[in-house]
């Protein structure tokens, strides 16, 4: 097991062969979550590079019903908090 220190900025340098391990580069983006008593890191897939015209017109449905911005605002929260959930 590997030892860090938190720097006074808040910050602490993960160990190269964790870093290797766990294939992250600088620029790596890490989700970090308190779970249980313990401080998880996690890194995030990067997301793919699309163009506008690869995703123009993919969420629109004629026969769908519009939804008010509250009901959007909950459901994006509900997506987000199942997408997170450990």
């Amino acid at each position: 097991m590997d030892t860090v220190t938190l720097s006074s900025k808040g910050q602490l340098v993960i160990p190269k062969a964790v870093r290797d391990c766990a294939q992250v580069a600088p620029g790596s983006k890490l989700s970090v979550r308190y779970v249980d008593g313990e401080i998880r890191l996690r890194p995030l897939a990067p997301a793919p590079a699309v163009t506008l015209d690869e995703v123009a017109g993919c969420l629109a449905r004629p026969a769908r019903k519009r939804l008010s911005d509250t009901q959007t605002r909950a459901a994006i929260q509900a997506k987000l908090k199942a997408r997170h959930a450990p």
